[in-house]
Formats: C-alpha cells, sequence, structure tokens
C-alpha cells in the first residue's frame, strides 16, 4: 500500500448499526479493522502469553529483583503531620553496622518542609534489612511541630491552621477571593447561574448531597526501585507504569545527572495511576547506589505505600437536577470539594458527565490538608462523580414515576450505549428481579437491583513504535519498551502481529518493558492499547511485505497477489499457488539474520493540527453495569450478589483479557463501594489503618458473580479499531450498587463506602420519617 496519506472509505458499526465513513488515515498507514473483516487471531480468545510465568513464579517482578553484593535502602519519614525540618543529622547512622550510604533530603531535594505524617525525610543503605532499620533509628531529625489539619472538613473550617507552604492557601477555586472562607464562597456563589436559577423553576427537582472516601491504591507490588550504575549509566529495575518517564526523571534529575538510564519493568504487581515518574523513592535508591557504589534495592513498605504512594481524593457534592414532564433533564447545579491530601489539585469529580444537561452550574474546591497526596487512580474524578450523579438520576426518576432505565434512555445521546440498554436489562433480568416496592415485607433480607452507565475517551496517543524481526529460522520477535502493568499488553501486541504474519499467538515472541526497545507510552488513561497495537500491526504488515517480496523474487509470483496464513504463504484470492510453500520456508530465503521493521503509531496530519486517530463511530466506548445485592436489614450487611457489566471498547482484540479487564474492575468498584476508606486521627494526624488488615479490600468471599457482556464494535479512530478498557469497568460499580441499596432497603445511603453502620442509620432516618 502507498505510504502517503489516503481517503478511504471504511465501514464502521456494529450489529445493525453499520454506516460508511470517508476518513484519512495517517501516512504510510493502513486500512483499520471493519465490519465484515475476517481474523484468524485477532477477536480470538486467546491466553496471556506470560500467563504460565506468574502462576509458577517464574515471572520476576521489581520486587523480585536481587543480586550479588546489592544494599538495602530504606527512607526515615517524618512522625509529624506539620512541620518544618530544622536539621537533620546523619553522623551515627553512618558509623552503624552495615551501613554504605545516607541521604538528608533537605540537601538532596532542598526541601525543609514535611507537610504531612509519612512524609521522607532521608534514607539509608546497609548490607541488611535490619542493619537498614537500626540506622533509621540512629537519625537524628530537629522538626518545628506545627498546627495541622488532616481532613477536608478540618482543612475548611474558620480558623483552620495554613496546611501547606509559603502563601498556599488551604482552599482554592475559580473566584474565590483572598481571606474569603469557603463556606462565605459557596454562600456567595450558590444562585451565579441565572440561565439555571430560571431553568428549574416550575420543574420537578431533586437535591441530595453525597460524599466518598480517600481510597489508596493498594497495588499488590509496590512502589520501589533496584539500582545499579556503570560509571554514569544507571539500570533501574522500576515497578512503573511509565518506563521512559522514568528514564527521563532520571537522566533529567539535577541529583542523579545520568548520562544515560535504562529502566526495566518486564513484570509490574499491579499500577492503577500511582506510578508514574522516578519518584522520591527512585531518585533516593538510585543515589543511594551512586554513593555506595554498588547496588540498591528500595521497594516501600505496606505501610509506606499507603501514606505516600497515592490516593484517591475524597469528594462531597451537592447537587440539584430539574426535570421536566417529559422525563427530559432541563438543569443541574453542581458544587463539589474535597482533597487531594498536600497536592494542589485533582479534586474535581465528573458529577455532570455522559448524559445531555442543557444548562450545567457547577464549581468545584480544592481542599489542601495534611495528609498524603492524591495521584492519578484509575479513571481520575469519575468513580466519585458518578456516583453522585447516578444517585441522583435515580431520585430523579423516583421523583417523577419513571423506571430508572427509561429515564436514562431518555437523556442518553450516546450512539452505542442507547442501543446497550435493551441487552442489559435483559441479561440482568431488570423488569424480573427490581423491587418493586422497596423495603416491604416482613423478611429482614432484602434484595435490590441498580444500574448506572460508565463512559471514557481514549483511542490512543501518538508517539509509539514497534519492532517486528523475523529470523531465517522462522522466529518471529515483536518489541516495545512499555510496560505491561497487568492488563494483557504484551499478548494483543503479539496478536496483531500474528495476524499480519499468519501464525498464532504462540510462534510469536512479544517483548516488553525495557527501554532499550523502541518507543512506548504510559500506562494511564487507558491510551496503551490504543497507542501500541496500531503501530505492531504497521511493523507486522511491512515484515511480511518485505517477507513477501523475497519470496516473490524467488519465484517470480507477484507479492501484490499473496498474504500470510495459517503458516503458509497462499494466494489473496483463494487460489492454488504452482507449489506449496510454508512459512518457514519464505523465511529461509532471507539473505542477512534477520527482516527488521520498526513502525510508529501513524499520526493523521501535520504540525498543530496532527493527530494520532481519524474519525469513527463513536469518540468515546461507552456501558452499562447493573448490580443485584441483598441486605440485612438488621444488621445492615451489604452483599453483591451479581454484577452484569456491559461494555464497549471499539474491536476487542482478545475477548479473554477484555474480559479479565473487566472482571477488575468490577471487583475494585465493589472494594470501593462496600469497604476502602482512609481513617485519619485527627489528634496526631496518623493514618490509622495503613495496612491491608484494617484497611479494608475486597476479597474473594466478597466479589460477586460478574457477567461479562462484550459489545464488539468495529470503530475505526486507528488502524486496530481499538478503544482504552482499562478505566471504563471500574467507574459505574458502586453507583450501581449505591443505587441497588436503596431498591431494596427503600432508604439511600448517600456516601461511600456503604458501611453495616450507614445501612442501619439510613434505615431509621427512613422510619423516622413515617
Amino acid at each position: 500500500m502507498s505510504r502517503d496519506p489516503q481517503t478511504i472509505t471504511i465501514k464502521v458499526g456494529f450489529g445493525d448499526q453499520v454506516r460508511e465513513l470517508v476518513v484519512t488515515i495517517g501516512e504510510g498507514d493502513i486500512p483499520p479493522y471493519q465490519v465484515g473483516d475476517r481474523h484468524d487471531e485477532v477477536g480470538q480468545r486467546r491466553n496471556r502469553v506470560d500467563a504460565v510465568a506468574k502462576v509458577t513464579g517464574r515471572a520476576r517482578y521489581t520486587y523480585d529483583r536481587k543480586g550479588a553484593g546489592m544494599l538495602y535502602g530504606k527512607m526515615l519519614r517524618s512522625p509529624h503531620a506539620n512541620a518544618n525540618i530544622r536539621s537533620v543529622d546523619l553522623s551515627k547512622a553512618l558509623t552503624m553496622p552495615g551501613v554504605k550510604a545516607a541521604l538528608d533530603f533537605v540537601e538532596v531535594f532542598k526541601d525543609r518542609s514535611a507537610r504531612y505524617a509519612g512524609c521522607s525525610v532521608a534514607a539509608v543503605a546497609a548490607e541488611t534489612e535490619a542493619q537498614a532499620e537500626a540506622a533509621l533509628d540512629a537519625i537524628v531529625v530537629d522538626y518545628q511541630v506545627l498546627p495541622f489539619a488532616v481532613t477536608t472538613e478540618a482543612a475548611m473550617a474558620e480558623a483552620a491552621p495554613q496546611t501547606g507552604r509559603g502563601d498556599d492557601r488551604n482552599v482554592s477555586a475559580r473566584g474565590l477571593r483572598d481571606g474569603e472562607s469557603a463556606a462565605d464562597f459557596l454562600a456567595r456563589i450558590a444562585d451565579q447561574d441565572q440561565a439555571v436559577q430560571e431553568a428549574m423553576k416550575g420543574q420537578t427537582v431533586v437535591s441530595g448531597r453525597f460524599s466518598t472516601s480517600v481510597q489508596t491504591h493498594s497495588a499488590l507490588e509496590t512502589h520501589g526501585v533496584v539500582c545499579d550504575w556503570d560509571g554514569d549509566n544507571l539500570l533501574c529495575y522500576c515497578s512503573t507504569q511509565g518506563t521512559f518517564g522514568v528514564r527521563r526523571d532520571a537522566t533529567a534529575s539535577p541529583q542523579l545527572r545520568a548520562r544515560n538510564a535504562r529502566v526495566v519493568a518486564e513484570y509490574v504487581g499491579g499500577g492503577f495511576g500511582a506510578k508514574f515518574g522516578l519518584g522520591r523513592e527512585g531518585v533516593a535508591g538510585a543515589l543511594l547506589a551512586k554513593r555506595a557504589g554498588r547496588p540498591v534495592r528500595l521497594m516501600l513498605d505496606r505501610r509506606e505505600e499507603h501514606v505516600d504512594g497515592g490516593n484517591r481524593p475524597d469528594s462531597f457534592h451537592d447537587l440539584s437536577m430539574a426535570v421536566g414532564r417529559d422525563g427530559k433533564i432541563v438543569a443541574l447545579k453542581a458544587r463539589n470539594w474535597g482533597t487531594p491530601g498536600n497536592g494542589s489539585g485533582g479534586a474535581g469529580a465528573r458529577n455532570q458527565a455522559y448524559y445531555a444537561i442543557p444548562l450545567v452550574d457547577k464549581v468545584e474546591l480544592n481542599v489542601r490538608t495534611n495528609a498524603g497526596g492524591a495521584r492519578a487512580f484509575r479513571a481520575p474524578g469519575y468513580p466519585q462523580g458518578i456516583f453522585a450523579l447516578e444517585s441522583l438520576m435515580d431520585m430523579a426518576a423516583d421523583a417523577i414515576g419513571l423506571d430508572p432505565l427509561e429515564f436514562r434512555r431518555r437523556n442518553d445521546p450516546h450512539p452505542i450505549r442507547i442501543h446497550e440498554y435493551d441487552l442489559g436489562a435483559e441479561r440482568a433480568q431488570w423488569q424480573k428481579r427490581r423491587n418493586r416496592n422497596p423495603g416491604a415485607g416482613s423478611d429482614p433480607i432484602k434484595r435490590g437491583m441498580g444500574m448506572a452507565a460508565t463512559e471514557w475517551f481514549n483511542p490512543g496517543g501518538g508517539g509509539a513504535s514497534c519492532l517486528v524481526r523475523i529470523m531465517r529460522d522462522g522466529t518471529v520477535e515483536v518489541r516495545n519498551g512499555a510496560q505491561d502493568i497487568g492488563t494483557g499488553t504484551r499478548t494483543v501486541m503479539g496478536m496483531v502481529v500474528a495476524e499480519e504474519l499468519g501464525l498464532r499467538i504462540d510462534q510469536v515472541e512479544t517483548f516488553i518493558g525495557d527501554t532499550r526497545d523502541p518507543q512506548g507510552p504510559g500506562s494511564g488513561g487507558s491510551t496503551t492499547i490504543g497507542s501500541l497495537t496500531p503501530a505492531a500491526r504497521l511493523a507486522g504488515y511491512r515484515a511480511a511485505e518485505q517477507l513477501l517480496g523475497l519470496v516473490a523474487g524467488q519465484t517470480g509470483w507477484k507479492a501484490e497477489d499473496l498474504r500470510l496464513r495459517g503458516g503458509m504463504v497462499v494466494r489473496k484470492d483463494g487460489g492454488r499457488l504452482p507449489r506449496e510453500m510454508s512459512f518457514a520456508q519464505a523465511c529461509a530465503l532471507i539473505a542477512d539474520e534477520a527482516i527488521e521493521v520498526t513502525e510508529k503509531h501513524p499520526m493523521v496530519g501535520s504540525g498543530r493540527n496532527a493527530s494520532a486517530n481519524y474519525e469513527g463511530f463513536a469518540d468515546t466506548n461507552s456501558g452499562l453495569q447493573f448490580a443485584e445485592v441483598e441486605v440485612d436489614t438488621e444488621t445492615g450487611k451489604v452483599r453483591v450478589l451479581r454484577v452484569v457489566a456491559v461494555q464497549d471498547s471499539g474491536k476487542y482484540l482478545n475477548p479473554k483479557t477484555a474480559e479479565s479487564q473487566i472482571r477488575g474492575g468490577v471487583i475494585q468498584g465493589v472494594s470501593y463501594a462496600l469497604f476502602e476508606r482512609r481513617i485519619m486521627d485527627r489528634h496526631q494526624g496518623h493514618m490509622l489503618n495503613a495496612d491491608l488488615e484494617n484497611y479494608r479490600v475486597v476479597g474473594a468471599l466478597e466479589t460477586p458473580e460478574i457477567d461479562v457482556v462484550l459489545v464488539d464494535v468495529a470503530n475505526g479512530k486507528n488502524n486496530t479499531s481499538v478503544m482504552g478498557l482499562g478505566e471504563p469497568p471500574t467507574i459505574a460499580t458502586a453507583a450501581a450498587i449505591a443505587n441497588a441499596v436503596a431498591n431494596a432497603i427503600g432508604a439511600r445511603v448517600t456516601s461511600l463506602p456503604i458501611t453495616p453502620r450507614k445501612v442501619l442509620e439510613a434505615l431509621a432516618a427512613k422510619g423516622r420519617k413515617r
């Protein structure tokens, strides 16, 4: 095919929703997977290529890296919720047995502030972990202890102490005046949007206050590095979601000044948004290794991970929605705030998403507290915002006497989700299993069903490249330096190459997670699959072109008539060739050691107008979740029985790994709905449940039946027609569960997690209203 930009007609859609689009694809690109295409590997249910390595323990994570001469790094952390550091004395620690290096973070990072309990202030490296721990006890730090506020409410109070540095204010918001309190600000802008106020007159208006708790990431593998130097060249094994971002940090760091850095993350034990960049722990590990002249392993323990490894901010929402007699939403008024800890932002919430809402009056506040800073967390801003919005949607439906599903359908403009309502309702048995008389009956065990919508927007970005290598012996490799954080990236990357070369996935070796290989994206925002697979497919296509060119040169056949399929060279039209030729026989014609092709994700347009994607059936991928719960009204305990997750994500390259991703998202959503919350000691400023015994996450006994319904869409947008799937499965779960609980007991719990105490309080409040 031509390497110039081309304008082509493609067929996109799903089921009976199919249409043709005229699109311009990028220079050197190939047409996308389309409606009616036949594939041998793509779209098939394939096991992960690394599954055996993981279940047998052969997979080596950063945590597993240990070698001769390796030292153990540990960090000292402030015990105070708010303090300035006057001095750090390392002298005694450096004389302790086994200690080879120590760091004063005031000197290293030029920062004397410790604005939360658990802030790192120093580090050591020693022969054993016990020696490193003992050395930490010998470090003397002189603190100026300051007043603190560790909760959102305390930091917003009129006389709250300053929680940040310098002139940082506790509360930030657009339009907030100097010296104005949060309460005064909210009162002043209460009715700021006159159009919304006018639109709400004469309509049915429902209002509510909703809240969610701080959620920590709790990845199985904590943050950490294993670092070694060869002169000014750094080798860094890192548990990261962005290998190339870590490499950039290492070479740009004024503390490290690495001339070159190789970052390896072949296996990563989970990452939900917190593992970007080298971080203080990474800089410390590398600098300790440099000063000691030996490899250093510095991995956070579980407590450190909870207090300093990032979190999802809490949220508070005051929402009002006006609905017309026709069941259409007229306007939404939203006031929401939350804490990103001692960070400067990130506490926003998407509580106005998805539905057609003509008028929105929304104000958000960030509240700085003396707690560990927030970091991106799987669909930032969405789970908390959608919990509030979808709760209000059910309340509005009830207020106008409309079925919640029908109410959503009337207000949903999404071209795919509008067709998923019937599919999900049938699979979940919505009409049969939804409680028509919530809370009624003498049986203390009540059942209910709720629903919520989800949506995401990432078809991938540019900049990623993949290398495909075909060896003379028939061995095939595909390589990229990005990481697979457990989503199955290395498997689908191999599958699209196998498809182009007419092979099975087990005949293609995939290599990922080493920055010596071609550039890849960070795994955030569900961008990885849409960034990598188009580059991998194109590299496989070009490698096949070269191989078939060799075949044509040796046989006299026309290369344009040939393709690779089923391990053979075949005619595209299905006709017979004069003689059979296998893929292995074709590879034997390679004159050099290998055919090597590196291709980049093609861009559409150029300069400022360049884009990684072109038009598609839909700009976003959507879904619905239906949750069925059982509530014991005597104890308040909620048990999720079943979740039906209907999800589209463009073309499903591997339905098996896609289903796994969706189930994982739902499980995390169940955990957010029922269990997870950070508990802070308001008097001492410490996190009280910084472990996995008291910070509860969902376990096997609490995991419901999860019924996944995949809606496969030839979406266009890129040559593999995929959309990102990391975020959307976890967005709707908590909201659907909350609506199911309300449907079961006839009372609404308006804050997460939905604990037994909150259920009993909601039931008591319902009883008082009678």
